[in-house]
């Protein structure tokens, strides 16, 4: 007995493989275009002071990170206006089968605005940025699991509203010492029990 296909059933097959094998192995060119993506909505969340519109394109961590620097500033009564003004892939790496990092060089110009009015509020930035993006496969999609700094960031505003370090705006505080660690220069006591 002859099997009868439809037109086109073989075509239908290697794409739908094509796809499913892409799903596995992101291809750099849709890499970049997830970072792009991200930046895109990242600028569209601060600006609108809505973590939601970022959705679907982050990993949990990344959420967290973005909701809280959102509520700062949305505290403090404003928003951030941002501008990437300059983005140049410099390198793709691959950890693993499920994971991708984008490496780049970017240049964003920041301003602060007040709710309501859009008045600018203190000092404008321009700032350089060395960025690792781990993409990492979650459950059908990939997202923007972990963003970090390659090197410090190049920050050009020196005050920030409320008088609060720049790099806290930048997610770069430092965690506080354990409650174990001694003070550096101090001596610890042994406690008797």
């Amino acid at each position: 007995m002859i099997s009868r296909r439809p037109p086109g059933f073989a075509g239908a097959v290697f794409l739908a493989a094509t796809a499913l094998a892409g799903c596995r192995n992101l291809p750099d060119h849709r890499a970049e275009a997830l970072v792009r993506k991200y930046n895109e909505k990242l600028i569209e969340a601060y600006r609108m002071g809505d973590e939601r519109i970022i959705e679907g394109l982050v990993g949990d961590e990344e959420a967290r990170k973005i909701l809280g620097l959102i509520g700062v500033k949305t505290d403090l009564g404003i928003t951030l206006d941002a501008a990437l003004t300059e983005f140049h892939v410099t390198g793709i790496q691959r950890p693993s089968r499920d994971t991708v990092d984008v490496l780049t060089d970017e240049r964003w110009h920041y301003r602060d605005r007040r709710i309501g009015s859009g008045e600018t509020l203190g000092q404008e930035s321009d700032d350089h940025y060395f960025m690792r993006y781990a993409l990492r496969k979650d459950q059908k999609s990939w997202v923007v699991f972990k963003v970090s700094f390659e090197r410090p960031p190049e920050v050009g505003r020196t005050e920030v509203p409320n008088r609060a370090s720049p790099k806290a705006f930048h997610g770069m505080t430092e965690a506080p010492p354990s409650p174990t660690a001694a003070p550096s220069g101090a001596v610890r006591r042994k406690e008797s029990r």
